[in-house]
This record gives structure tokens, C-alpha cells and sequence, in this order.
């Protein structure tokens, strides 16, 4: 027995330092998609009672009670990070169900007020992530009329945005910065515009809808600069627990809620709030408003080096957007004649974990509409029919520069691997 205890104990120290040598060497860029969770940045729960935080904050006993100013303190948390007040605060699964409850909710507020679905008009682009894209089918199959704003290079021109003939109420939609390639959008000018729309057209009710999901860790996000009616935020890029996220909803807009069920969350999100995903939420989006200017110059850096690097070492490699206003976050790499698929794969072989196209995106929908629109043959005749490979690099808390280097010499190898 002593024997094979020891055979055992040995056998499972061996796999530890395994498995301990194999996480290490893998280089994770796959930020964009999805942070890890950040130990350092969350304040203990000891000091809340388990019972607190098992409670319903719509119970009427003590310990609901007590559940219920938490929530609200936390809500007072988001709102006073955003400058807005706690009551235009939604809290929500994340930010798909938010980018839902945004599109739809208002959508269904218009019906309800009497506007036919064929003078409701949706101005968005094609930059835009597919739950906000998504939510619109059904709608449009019924008369909704679908906009889809013109983009240079992967940025919208906010004067592009009009008011189309026979529209009685107009959602505009604007992704904050694009998840894919970076880019940053134009939100204040894209508010201005809309301000002196609502001038020349006071018949016409307009709402301005951004999903700023990728924004918070390298961005300011008071909604009072920005000019925002609804704002979309989750935690997935929050390096905080998934599952929770929140919609910025002005006072003055109305919205239908999407789901039935509880009068939770001002009526407009039914369904038990936790407490302890909210109280995640609501500090790390505090914390990442109190560094966002420190962390956008480190990573710019990183982003900066990667770039030359590839440059450097693969000139036939394009960045996508390169001269404009991009995220530090994100840098968008295309290479001709090898698919996207296989590039993740190939890196993925050699411990680098990247994206090519949005996590959300369906595996079986095809290159990425984003990377179509820019690369396709129309927008860029170079390319004709030569198939293309486009990888999402994108960078965070735990990124070195040992890391990017490691990124740029695999990429180098497979590059060489099949064009050589």
C-alpha cells in the first residue's frame, strides 16, 4: 500500500507540473471576447451575511430588506460611475439581453403609442454586433424600415444620418467601439447630428442607442458627455463574473419590456436580481473608470509593438483601420490566401488563443460580414477572388511584450508555411 500510495502521490505531482508548464506557455489574446475574472479588483464578500445574499431583494423580510439596499447602493455605483441617476439604471443578464430589450423595447414602445410598424425606421451599420442585428428580422419581414449607414473604412459619417420620408419615430444604433476591428465611432458627433434632427423634424421621435460593451476598460462613458438616450454594457469585458450586465436608459425614453414575468427593474426586466453578480459588476465598472486612462496608455503600447512587429516581420500582413481612431485594445490582422479558420487553428496549435470573427457569431455562418465588407471584392478590387485570412488580436491586463512576440513569430511561421 505504501507503495502504490506513493506511485500515486508522485503520478498526480508529475500531472500538476504538466498541466502547470502547459497553462503557462500559452499566450491567451482572445480579450475582446472575453476577459478573465481579476482576483485583485474585487472588494470580499465576508462582510455581507450569506443569508443577505441568498435573499430576494423583493422579499418583504429582513433579509430582503436588507438585499434590496444593497441593490440599491450598487445601483447608485453604476449610476454615479455613468453620471446619470440610479433610475436609469437596468440591470440585465448581459449585454445581448440589453442590446435586445434596447432595439426591441423600443420598437414595441412606438407600437404601443400608435406609430404603424411602416413608418418605424432603424438606422444602423454594418459594423454592428448581431445582437443588435438579430432582433430586427422578424420586424423587418413586417415593414420595419432597415437603414444601414454607409461606412469609411469601418467608421460611420454621422452625416450620413437622415430622416427617411413618411417616418413618424427612428431608432439609431451605433456601435461605441467595434468589436472586431477597433474601430472607435463617432458617438458625440453622431448625438449632435441626431440633436439637430429632432430641431428640424419635432414630429419625429428619435432615439439614440450605442452598445458600448467594449468601451469601458479605455473610454469615459458619461452618458451626460456623450449624448446617449440607451447605453449597452456587460460584464464579459470587465474582467468580473459573467452573466450580469445593465442598460442606460435616459428618463425621458420609453421602453417595452421584452420578457414577462416579476416587476423587477422598473417593471422593464423581470426575474430575481443577484446580488452578487450586480455587487461584481457595479465595482468593476467603478475601478475600470478610475484607471481607463492609465491602462489605454499601456496597452497602446503593446498595440503599437505588435504592429511594427508584424510589419516588420510579415510585410504582406494588413491591419484593418490602421490610421484611424482605434481601441488600444484590438488589432485586426489580414493576410491573403490562407482562410481564417485555419490561421486560429494553426496559432491555437502553437498556444496562442486568438479570434477570427466575434465568440457570438454562429460557427457555421461564414467569414465575418465585417471583414467581407472591407476586404470584399467591391471594396477592395486587389484582392479579386484570392481567399483571405482575417485574425482578431486583442490585448489586456495580463499581455507582455514576451507574449506579443511570441504572437508575431507564430504567426510568421504560418504565414511561411503556406505561401512558401
Amino acid at each position: 500500500p505504501s507503495i502504490e500510495r506513493y506511485y500515486t502521490d508522485f503520478s498526480m505531482f508529475f500531472k500538476h507540473i504538466s498541466n502547470f508548464l502547459k497553462n503557462r506557455k500559452r499566450v491567451y489574446l482572445d480579450y475582446a471576447s472575453s476577459t478573465p475574472v481579476d482576483p485583485k479588483m474585487h472588494r470580499s464578500f465576508s462582510q455581507i451575511p450569506s443569508r443577505i445574499l441568498a435573499a430576494n431583494p423583493s422579499a418583504l423580510h429582513q433579509e430582503g430588506v436588507e438585499a434590496r439596499r444593497l441593490l440599491s447602493q450598487y445601483r447608485e455605483t453604476v449610476a454615479t460611475t455613468l453620471h446619470a441617476h440610479p433610475d436609469e439604471i437596468i440591470f440585465t443578464s448581459g449585454a445581448t439581453e440589453s442590446d435586445n430589450l434596447a432595439l426591441v423595447g423600443s420598437i414595441e414602445a412606438f407600437i404601443a403609442t400608435g406609430v404603424p410598424l411602416n413608418q418605424i425606421a432603424v438606422m444602423t451599420s454594418n459594423l454592428e454586433h448581431a445582437a443588435v442585428l438579430e432582433p430586427l428580422t422578424p420586424y423587418i419581414a413586417r415593414g420595419l424600415f432597415l437603414m444601414t449607414l454607409p461606412t469609411n473604412d469601418g467608421v460611420v459619417d454621422s452625416k450620413m444620418i437622415v430622416v427617411p420620408e413618411s417616418c413618424a419615430a427612428m431608432v439609431v444604433s451605433v456601435m461605441y467601439v467595434n468589436n472586431e476591428i477597433g474601430t472607435v465611432q463617432p458617438i458625440k458627433d453622431i448625438a449632435k447630428r441626431i440633436r439637430r434632427l429632432r430641431k428640424d423634424h419635432p414630429d419625429v421621435s428619435i432615439i439614440f442607442h450605442t452598445d458600448a460593451t467594449q468601451a469601458p476598460l479605455y473610454y469615459n462613458l458619461r452618458v451626460d458627455q456623450l449624448g446617449v438616450d440607451l447605453m449597452t454594457l456587460g460584464a464579459t469585458k470587465l474582467y468580473t463574473h459573467k452573466g450580469v450586465g445593465m442598460l442606460y436608459k435616459k428618463r425621458n425614453v420609453k421602453l417595452m419590456p421584452i420578457m414577462r414575468g416579476g416587476g423587477q427593474e422598473f417593471g422593464l426586466r423581470p426575474g430575481t436580481e443577484s446580488i452578487e453578480f450586480i455587487y461584481s459588476f457595479a465595482h468593476a465598472l467603478e475601478y475600470a473608470n478610475t484607471r481607463y486612462e492609465e491602462e489605454a496608455e499601456r496597452v497602446r503600447e503593446l498595440q503599437m509593438y505588435f504592429e511594427e512587429l508584424i510589419h516588420e516581420h510579415i510585410p504582406e500582413a494588413l491591419v484593418t483601420a490602421e490610421t484611424l481612431d482605434r481601441s488600444p485594445h484590438i488589432s485586426h490582422v489580414v493576410i491573403k490566401s490562407i482562410d481564417s479558420e485555419l490561421l486560429v487553428i494553426e496559432l491555437d496549435a502553437r498556444d496562442i488563443a486568438v479570434s477570427a470573427k466575434s465568440a457570438c457569431k454562429n460557427e457555421d455562418s461564414g467569414e465575418s460580414a465585417i471583414v467581407e465588407t472591407l476586404y470584399g471584392p467591391a471594396s477592395a478590387p486587389g484582392f479579386g477572388e484570392v481567399k483571405y485570412g482575417a485574425v482578431r488580436f486583442s490585448f489586456g491586463r495580463k499581455t507582455t511584450k514576451n507574449q506579443v512576440e511570441k504572437a508575431v513569430k507564430a504567426l510568421k511561421k504560418i504565414v511561411d508555411k503556406y505561401t512558401k
